[in-house]
């Protein structure tokens, strides 16, 4: 757990109404008809305001620490806050605590939770969040609050400290995905026959002018003859990819790809982060260039915690007058070697960017670009009936980069039936 915080006590708040005007009315009948009767409840009224300020002075007097078990978190994975409440001056056996947020607006749709006490006045108790949305969700204070006798009064009391918590998005997970294997490196089995890899033996065959270091003399030794080893041909990739979550300008209906956009950007972010992980978890090494509201730019190896790269997805953001990826792709050709799959994941783009692509091929080694218009189909579901209408531009690319597939220029549009997984498997047996 991260070490304890202690919450800093900011208002108290009442409502007293009915004690107000029950005071009142007792101030008046002991007035106009004195009476034992009358004193009683004068009594009685005199208790509740003793009570209420005692009450009140509990809830300014509180001391709560909090404990949280991390400040990051996948969506609808679980975070555990702890909290110590401690009366300090009154005790009281009973309180009410509500957990709020920086998007809730009162107790009432907040957490409660009812609070009872040690005889030491001390209470401890864990609660649990859940976030069904990424981004930086704000923990902005508690309320203590309670219930005077007989409802005649209730006080609430705030205590704050924010804290922030970093919801990233949720992972798929990827069998395959076509990225080259260029980058002389050890890694997995490549075509790409430069870099033989001593770690990884394919067999042996008889000796032909070898080097004598390549012997297996074990072997040799028992055939009575010469036997040299064979390794592998290994190879890793270098992935460029980029995140388009803005609304290009060559879009024409932009009021209905406004809203299609909102859920295309959350959709691109899982398919975005899910791969990021596959590259890492393969032994690859990749960089993530988001295209939003800003650009937001990191490198993922072997090294590095590939969670430090999707937190720049957890907190990034489209717009329809943003950034054009074609404008940010031109300025970034330099960034491409020949050892370099180049990932576009984009909603919307038409085949004006073709010649883009072909210049970017001539410097690295596979272009693929994946349209997501209207998102994809989640792989633990069996397909339905698409009856989405492809804008006639989309359409136009795709006819005119089939032409351009065998030289490993790769654009595919996902339709809302299809998983991201069977259109890259596709891509890998094609290519």
């Amino acid at each position: 757990m991260k070490e304890n915080e202690n919450l800093r006590y900011g208002e108290t708040y009442s409502s007293r109404k009915l004690l107000i005007v029950s005071s009142i009315f007792v101030v008046l009948w002991n007035v106009i008809l004195f009476s034992s009767y009358s004193l009683i409840f004068a009594c009685f009224l005199g208790m509740i305001w003793f009570d209420y300020f005692i009450s009140k002075k509990i809830l300014k007097t509180l001391l709560i620490k909090r404990y949280v078990s991390r400040d990051r978190t996948f969506i609808n994975d679980p975070v555990t806050l702890n909290y110590s409440v401690e009366q300090l001056t009154f005790k009281r056996k009973t309180l009410v605590f509500t957990q709020l947020g920086s998007t809730i607006a009162s107790a009432s749709s907040g957490r409660k939770r009812e609070l009872v006490f040690k005889n030491d006045g001390k209470c401890n108790f864990d609660m649990e969040l859940l976030f069904g949305k990424r981004g930086k969700k704000i923990l902005s204070k508690v309320i203590v609050s309670l219930t005077g006798p007989a409802g005649f009064y209730k006080l609430w009391a705030t205590y704050y400290k924010p804290l922030e918590i970093l919801v990233l998005p949720k992972i798929m997970d990827f069998d395959v995905f076509p990225l080259r294997l260029r980058e002389l490196l050890p890694g997995k089995k490549s075509d790409f026959q430069l870099l033989e890899d001593t770690t990884d033996l394919k067999g042996v065959r008889k000796y032909s002018q070898d080097p004598l270091n390549r012997i297996h003399w074990k072997i040799s030794a028992r055939m009575n003859e010469l036997y040299v080893k064979e390794f592998n041909y290994t190879a890793t990739s270098r992935a460029l990819i980029y995140v388009d979550l803005n609304l290009t300008h060559e879009v024409f209906a932009r009021d209905v790809w406004k809203m299609i956009r909102e859920k295309y950007e959350e959709e691109v972010v899982v398919a975005a982060a899910s791969l990021i992980k596959w590259i890492h978890d393969s032994g690859h090494t990749s960089e993530l260039n988001v295209v939003g509201k800003d650009i937001w730019t990191r490198k993922c190896d072997r090294r590095t915690d590939w969670v430090e790269t999707v937190e720049l997805l957890s907190i990034a953001e489209g717009s329809e007058k943003g950034i054009e990826i074609t404008d940010v792709l031109s300025e970034n050709l330099e960034k491409l070697v020949p050892s370099t799959t180049l990932v576009l994941l984009s909603m919307f783009l038409t085949d004006s960017i073709l010649p883009l692509l072909i210049r970017a091929k001539s410097k690295c080694s596979r272009v693929i670009v994946l349209l997501l218009p209207f998102g994809y189909r989640d792989p633990r579901f069996l397909p339905a009936r698409s009856f989405d209408l492809l804008p006639l531009d989309m359409k136009a690319l795709e006819e005119k980069s089939a032409l351009l597939a065998q030289e490993q220029i790769i654009v595919r549009i996902v339709r809302g039936n299809q998983s991201l997984q069977e259109v890259t498997k596709e891509i890998e047996d094609f290519h």
